[in-house]
């Protein structure tokens, strides 16, 4: 199964050799720096996946699908078992970098980030169940496991790289609580608290005036 443009192991040796040329320089020193306050650490192969999905996504412009919908998980009649793996990657690809790097962008969407999000965990769970079955990939089976376990946390670190990377301000009081009840988000849940917008001890919301 493809994955960035080669084989699936060509993932493995990217985790231990990044290319130095930009934008992807660029994005493994901001992940890196997101990473700090990330636990436990993903593998190193799960990192070497993140900075490939960003260095292809914001290289290429390629934009998201308008609305994921969990339907997009269900097989289509006759469709090769290779397709329907490659379907499922990008359903997930596309579902992780919206929700992370432009996740404001969902937040008054008919299709919001919660589901949206849901539908990416799904789709990668169910690629690393399919590969399982396949004795040559379950290497990558514990990848996409890896990323459907640890989706939030993931969409919190491209939200990270992506705030950076733009070198915007923060986003508001009103919209980080509608994102953070909507997602639970423990990155947004820490800005909540460093605003006074939640009570660390009792992790109770005062909703902002």
């Amino acid at each position: 199964m493809a994955v960035r443009g080669g084989r699936m192991g060509s993932a493995r040796s990217a985790s231990a050799q990044i290319d130095l040329a930009a934008p992807r320089a660029v994005f493994a020193e901001l992940l890196a720096g997101a990473l700090e306050q990330t636990l436990p650490r993903p593998t190193p192969v799960a990192i070497a996946y993140l900075i490939d999905l960003l260095d292809e996504r914001v290289r290429t412009l390629e934009p998201a699908p308008p609305a994921i919908a969990g339907a997009a998980l269900l097989p289509c009649a006759g469709e090769p078992v290779a397709a329907r793996l490659m379907r499922l990657r990008r359903l997930g690809d596309a579902a992780l970098f919206v929700v992370g790097f432009f996740g404001d962008s969902l937040a008054r969407a008919p299709f919001g980030p919660a589901p949206t999000g849901e539908a990416g965990r799904l789709a990668y769970a169910a690629l690393s169940a399919a590969l399982a079955r396949l004795a040559s990939e379950r290497t990558w089976s514990r990848l996409y496991e890896e990323l459907a376990d640890r989706f939030r946390d993931f969409a919190d670190l491209l939200a990270e790289v992506g705030e950076r990377t733009r070198g915007g301000a923060p986003a508001g009081l009103g919209l980080l609580y509608a994102r953070y009840l909507a997602t639970e988000s423990s990155r947004d849940r820490r800005r909540l608290v460093g605003l006074g917008a939640l009570a660390p001890e009792l992790e109770g919301l005062r909703r902002p005036q």
